[in-house]
């Protein structure tokens, strides 16, 4: 088990990689100058000043997005916290895109590991904390080894010392960008979150379906997921299960606050299983969360 870094340098897309301070009088300026906001200007005034009151707020407004950290803490960590804000609170509970991610992240635990078997090589691109592979069972198998590939150095760090606390061997981490992996029919399984939701260049997404594609052996498998469009947004919208007010307030401070760098990147099923099949896949299964926002896909080279 070992760190390896290469020297991969392209800009992060998932949040800003050197955040400028947060201009908080800046931000209230510009949002007494937004035309339709989601909720009255005072309210959303009032949810800005509260974002600035806990970490995962700042790291929000400061990064326009979250890092592995923060996925992780909002996936499984903050969850079980007692001493959260009241925005915090509903953020991790409540906010319809978090809540989503917490069942997306169940569904892709219980697919990934159908396909734990002896000798079996996976890979999490992009790996932030690799919760998805570290806390899979490889207790009834041999053989496994296990590939982390993201290009925040940080997030790298972060899964390393969280392999060691999971106590998972035959594990490596690479330094690189999943648009230009320069790897070749080397994986069973790659597992992938978080990249083609903050990339709105359909032709982009094919072309990092097209590296996982040639990064797996003949038969592998691919899992990964995308965000569906709202029904403000859609007529095709899956969305269902979910109150309009949370909808509101969640749109009041992705949208509107934070304005969140993955705003222009929701497809439809039939898009994206248009753009895998356009890089050589065979889509399997889409399996939805039970509100229809964060479905999991299931394709195979």
């Amino acid at each position: 088990m070992g760190l390896a870094l290469a020297s991969d340098t392209n800009d992060l897309i998932t949040h800003q990689k050197t955040p400028q301070v947060f201009d908080v009088s800046a931000a209230l300026a510009r949002l007494r100058m937004q035309a339709n906001l989601a909720l009255p200007l005072e309210e959303e005034e009032t949810l800005l000043q509260q974002l600035t009151e806990f970490k995962l707020g700042h790291f929000l407004l400061t990064n326009r997005g979250l890092n592995g950290y923060w996925i992780a803490y909002a996936i499984l960590h903050g969850i079980q916290k007692s001493d959260l804000s009241s925005l915090e609170h509903w953020f991790l509970h409540k906010a319809p895109i978090v809540k989503s991610t917490q069942e997306r992240y169940q569904i892709f635990k219980t697919q990934l590991q159908k396909h734990v078997t002896n000798d079996v090589k996976m890979a999490s691109i992009p790996c932030g904390l690799m919760d998805d592979l570290l806390c899979l069972n490889y207790s009834d198998v041999q053989g496994t080894e296990i590939t982390g590939i993201d290009l925040d150095e940080e997030s790298l760090h972060l899964a390393f010392e969280n392999s060691k606390e999971y106590n998972v061997k035959n594990i490596q981490f690479m330094n690189r960008d999943a648009w230009n992996l320069r790897i070749t029919n080397e994986y069973d399984l790659i597992t992938s979150n978080g990249l083609n939701i903050y990339e709105p260049d359909d032709g982009k997404v094919i072309d990092l379906y097209k590296e996982f594609y040639a990064a797996l052996k003949v038969g592998g498998t691919l899992i990964t997921s995308f965000l569906t469009p709202s029904p403000l947004m859609s007529a095709e919208s899956t969305w269902k299960n979910f109150d309009m007010a949370d909808i509101m307030k969640q749109k009041a401070i992705l949208i509107d606050i934070v304005q969140v760098v993955w705003q222009q990147a929701y497809r439809t099923e039939a898009q994206t299983r248009q753009q895998l099949e356009a890089a050589g896949f065979t889509v399997q299964e889409v399996i939805y969360d039970s509100q229809g926002m964060f479905p999991t896909v299931l394709a195979r080279k």
